[in-house]
């Protein structure tokens, strides 16, 4: 029988909520439960002997052994016949994904770097490649502190950038390593993966069980167990904690309101965001935007800032019908790839794609709360002709403006709620 597997935190480190990376020791005695995280990490084991499992695939783990987890992969030490010391570095995925697609590499794809680490997730060394992995571990122990010592660590000039080298460095290492033919594992198939993965790339869809046992050709009770098996969770709370955590970034990295980061994510309304954003956070959003958004920002525009900073601006600007892609790029410092590749990335959606879907919701609005004519409503929101208009309402809602219209109600502040033809006609 499977073990469920605990949701683990998305945090880097406690006692930093700004830190892209800590650094840790841990000493595991005895197995321990199944792990699903979110935030990734290298697990560099110095002595011990177990056997740990990721995704159902079980590897040996002796020392020297370099562990590379990411989000979504499920852990579980399943065997310890000699205390297992270890190294724990705890890493912003989407950050360095985000700094990797901004490199102009001829030789390789930057993006093999993380791919490898999917692929081949356990790295035997040998005593050389560990002597080198040793001193590597040393630098980034001294710049980032022991985060068990619940202190925070004293930040020093060009801090981020260091730690944002030293992390590809390793990454460039355990490719080469593998590589090498040092115990390459093999690739990970499994299923679970393939459905977290997907559930977390959608997440801002009206994503449904119906929805990926038509993905993943399997019937709605038998995803809705895989799930349960995997994380000990349902559907719905999975779901939700993935959109909280993405909520997080639109209220550090962005001005949007609640109601725009709500519809961005999947929730219905800013109510509904707050009320499980204070479930799963302790806080309202309001609140963690003022504490932490202004830390967050005194670093340099990085392209997950970037990606943001964009989709921030579309959402103020999306009513001028010149808006181009490669010039609003170039604002942030990005080719139009890069910029798209980031957006994809973070917000799940193209330049283009994004644009239209705000101009398509901020028309909803005024379709349901006004009696502005179709065409004024197009021109309102961005668009140059009605025809184009009608093109982008129908691909995101399945129903022209007019059909809309005659079947949405607007709700007034008294509860109460009136067809806006109706209210026309008065």
């Amino acid at each position: 029988m499977k073990k469920h597997a605990m949701l683990q935190n998305a945090e880097t480190s406690m006692t930093d909520p700004v830190s892209i990376c800590s650094f840790d020791y841990e000493a595991i005695e005895k197995p321990t439960r199944a792990l699903m995280h979110q935030a990734s990490r290298f697990w560099y084991f110095k002595k011990g002997h177990g056997k740990i499992s990721i995704d159902e695939a079980e590897y040996e783990l002796k020392p020297n052994t370099l562990v590379a987890v990411t989000p979504w992969k499920i852990s579980d030490v399943v065997e310890v016949d000699d205390t297992l010391q270890l190294i724990v570095l705890v890493y912003d995925y989407q950050y360095i994904n985000s700094t990797l697609q901004g490199l102009n590499v001829l030789e390789v794809d930057c993006a093999e770097l993380l791919a490898k680490l999917e692929v081949s997730p356990v790295c035997y060394l040998d005593s050389i490649q560990a002597e080198r992995m040793d001193m590597l571990m040393d630098d980034l122990k001294q710049e980032l502190g022991v985060e068990s010592t619940l202190r925070s660590p004293v930040h020093k000039p060009l801090g981020f950038l260091y730690v944002t080298n030293k992390l590809i460095e390793l990454m460039v290492l355990y490719n080469r390593y593998v590589m090498a033919g040092m115990g390459d594992p093999g690739e990970d198939t499994s299923n679970q993966k393939s459905i977290m993965s997907y559930i977390y790339a959608h997440s801002s869809e009206k994503l449904t069980l119906s929805k990926l046992a038509d993905v993943f050709y399997m019937s709605e009770s038998t995803i809705s167990k895989e799930i349960k098996d995997t994380t000990g969770a349902g559907f719905n709370k999975l779901l939700t904690s993935i959109r909280i955590e993405k909520a997080t970034d639109y209220l550090l990295y962005t001005d949007m309101n609640l109601n725009e980061i709500a519809h961005s994510i999947g929730f219905v309304d800013a109510s509904h965001l707050s009320k499980h954003f204070v479930t799963k956070t302790g806080m309202t959003p309001l609140t963690y935007r003022k504490t932490y958004a202004k830390v967050k920002r005194q670093y340099a525009l990085t392209s997950k800032e970037a990606a943001y900073a964009i989709v921030d601006y579309l959402h103020k600007n999306y009513t001028n019908e010149y808006l181009d892609g490669e010039e609003v790029a170039g604002t942030y410092g990005l080719s139009v790839s890069e910029m798209n590749r980031s957006l994809l990335y973070y917000c799940e959606k193209n330049f283009d794609t994004l644009l239209n879907y705000i101009r398509t919701n901020k028309a909803c609005e005024l379709l349901t709360s006004t009696d502005l004519s179709i065409l004024t409503v197009a021109v309102e929101v961005g668009y140059r002709n009605l025809k184009t208009f009608n093109l982008n309402f129908y691909k995101f809602l399945q129903m022209t403006p007019s059909e809309f219209r005659d079947r949405v109600t607007f709700q007034r502040r008294d509860g109460k709620e009136e067809h806006i033809r109706s209210k026309r006609k008065q």
